[in-house]
């Protein structure tokens, strides 16, 4: 009686124990462990591992250095903040994301001072978009064959792998042949065609007359402006001789069509005697 005693304590341990394990392994989560040292107000990079950890941790720091997770089209996932102050090594969790493509972490006057790329801990396969680190050897659901994922899969399905060379897929090499054969006939065609019309004579004279018209319009232009200066130059020399009857100096008159927006050529011209 005494032995059944003693045994039932100790199955209640047991199952205590039992019970807990259970309950830490139901509540793990995923961690990114970045390793870091922190000296003098600088961050330096040690490594990063993707974790399991038996419990939720909790963020209290609510100002500090940023840390967060980045998804492959650059949208942010989860942003922490962690209080570097001493200088020594610091081991930071940051809550895993499958979608996460690079962990940033900032500094106080929020500068960018590291970038981790995490590409390789996703899980993206499956979500019908091929992403720039899948391919169709890695994922087959989301890039099929021919994608332009920088993979030569050399499948024979009748499509030109972009990453294939000729040689490396037989279907870029039927597609090459029958491309290089459209070409030649192609350019047969035009020649034959070329042979058959008849030539036509370049019309001189449409060109002659099309000079001389440019010859005449760039004339009439020159005079029109030699004409509008001199009428310029004639107002000028009018204000000029008006305000200097007035009693203004000579200079006073050319600050003066110098604010106006008047030219120093115009008014040298306007200036100097007939």
């Amino acid at each position: 009686m005494s032995h059944c005693n003693k045994m039932k304590p100790n199955k209640i341990a047991l199952h205590l124990i039992l019970a807990l394990l259970l309950i830490n392994i139901a509540e793990a989560e995923k961690y990114f462990v970045l390793d870091i040292n922190y000296i003098i107000g600088s961050v330096t990079f040690n490594s990063i591992s993707l974790r399991d950890i038996g419990r939720i941790i909790e963020y209290n720091d609510k100002s500090g250095f940023l840390v967060k997770t980045v998804s492959f089209d650059n949208s942010d996932i989860q942003k922490i903040y962690y209080n570097l102050s001493v200088n020594k090594n610091y081991i930071i969790y940051v809550p895993y994301s499958q979608n996460a493509a690079r962990v940033e972490v900032y500094n106080l006057k929020n500068s960018k001072v590291m970038d981790i790329d995490v590409s390789s801990f996703s899980d993206t396969c499956g979500n019908s978009i091929c992403e720039w680190h899948e391919s169709y050897e890695s994922c087959t659901k989301d890039c099929p064959s021919g994608s332009k994922d920088d993979f030569c899969d050399e499948a024979k399905d009748g499509v030109c792998d972009p990453d294939c060379t000729a040689k490396a897929d037989a279907d870029c090499e039927i597609l090459e042949l029958k491309g290089t054969n459209e070409s030649v006939a192609t350019k047969t065609k035009q020649e034959k065609q070329l042979i058959e019309e008849p030539k036509e004579k370049p019309n001189y004279i449409i060109w002659i007359l099309l000079a001389l018209i440019s010859i005449i319009l760039a004339l009439s232009f020159l005079f029109i402006k030699k004409r509008k200066e001199n009428q310029t130059i004639i107002s000028l020399r009018q204000y000029i001789s008006e305000n200097t009857r007035k009693g203004f100096t000579l200079q006073q008159i050319k600050d003066a069509l110098y604010r106006e927006g008047y030219s120093e050529r115009e008014i040298d011209r306007a200036v100097k005697p007939t």
